[in-house]
């Protein structure tokens, strides 16, 4: 049975809480709809929300946007699997891997009649996996000079995802997968065969090594947003530490995606802990105390501040914590000191650290 929004039974006694599917159908259309009810489990009671339905509206047009960026791409030649299969980068594999156990996780959810598990499961690959990291990982590999056979190979993997999610969503969507489909073919969805399960490409360890490999990218990009640097800006360097042998495994094996989709000039994967440390970068006086308490002499504290330099002084607090001018003794305390994180090479850095892998990041930008 459906409730209102309040949580009651529809009812005529209580009109403000009754909604039609005409209704939800006129301001959305049918395919919310559907995928709302999908979302339930049969059998059991569902309370209706307009954001629920909104959320399936949002899903759609997600999708939609998506294959309008990328089929700009996938339409301009035909490629073929076999013309690609031994050509397939690390992260074509990892998303290639995760559909081709959607698509078996799918039909099982049909066969089961479990249609929550069938959309929600879509909706999760499609949304984060693809779109949010799939398709921004490898723009780098189709408007960018890299090789033919890279190029294809992103090509090819763009339209099979689309592809085979509208082929698994069109008993829940089939007004949409329907439209979408025509850009594909002049054959309508319903009557196409159900997309087929290459076994070969499933492998658990090229997913866990791409999930590996996007939390390193998802925490830089975190830092451009962060720092208000343009996600297609270029980073001067990028030092990437770690303890464990098996992550500078993978990252070497991702070197070109982690490159290409973070527009890194100069990569490097290591052992060990990056070697940091402070520096002073600018030292000014802090007049409300400079003032009442060397008074006379506050004038020569100011020009030894303007006219030394600022390793020299620097090098004075790091090692006593006070400046001696003469016979001024200046404590710290009543310094403005700005710093900055340095690298070996002595340059400013700044340090990513995750939570969830062992792995610090040092960034020059």
């Amino acid at each position: 049975m459906v409730f209102g929004e309040d949580g009651n039974k529809m009812s005529k006694s209580r009109p403000e809480f009754v909604v039609g599917p005409e209704e939800v159908i006129e301001k959305y259309g049918a395919d919310p709809l559907r995928t709302w009810a999908a979302n339930s489990v049969p059998g059991s009671d569902v309370i209706f929300d307009w954001k629920d339905i909104k959320h399936g509206y949002r899903f759609l047009r997600k999708f939609w946007n998506a294959f309008r960026f990328i089929s700009m791409q996938i339409f301009d030649e035909e490629v073929a699997y076999e013309d690609v299969k031994d050509n397939f980068g690390p992260l074509d594999l990892w998303i290639l891997s995760k559909l081709n156990n959607l698509n078996k996780k799918v039909d099982e959810a049909f066969a089961d009649y479990n249609f929550a598990d069938t959309i929600t499961s879509i909706e999760r690959f499609f949304w984060h996996d693809f779109c949010d990291e799939y398709i921004e990982a490898v723009k780098y590999r189709l408007y960018t000079d890299v090789s033919d056979e890279s190029r294809k190979a992103a090509k090819y993997t763009l339209k099979t995802v689309v592809e085979t999610s509208l082929k698994l969503m069109a008993p829940i969507a089939p007004f949409f997968t329907e439209e979408v489909y025509q850009y594909f073919s002049d054959e309508s969805i319903h009557t196409t065969l159900w997309p087929e399960v290459y076994e070969e490409l499933i492998s658990e360890e090229m997913e866990t090594k791409g999930e590996t490999t996007v939390e390193l990218i998802d925490e830089v990009r975190r830092f451009k947003s962060a720092s208000k640097i343009p996600l297609n800006a270029e980073l001067a360097e990028v030092n990437v530490y770690t303890s464990d042998d098996a992550l500078v495994e993978i990252f070497n094996q991702f070197e070109d995606d982690i490159k290409g989709t973070l527009k890194i000039k100069d990569l490097a994967i290591s052992q060990g802990k990056p070697e940091v440390h402070e520096k002073i970068i600018e030292v000014e006086p802090d007049m409300s105390q400079i003032g009442p308490t060397f008074k006379g002499d506050a004038g020569k504290i100011i020009g030894y501040l303007k006219s030394t330099d600022i390793d020299e002084i620097g090098a004075a607090l790091e090692k006593n914590n006070e400046l001696t001018i003469g016979e001024i003794v200046v404590p710290e305390g009543m310094l403005n000191v700005k710093k900055e994180i340095v690298g070996a090479s002595g340059k400013k850095v700044d340090i990513l650290q995750s939570e969830n892998i062992d792995m610090i990041v040092e960034v020059i930008r």
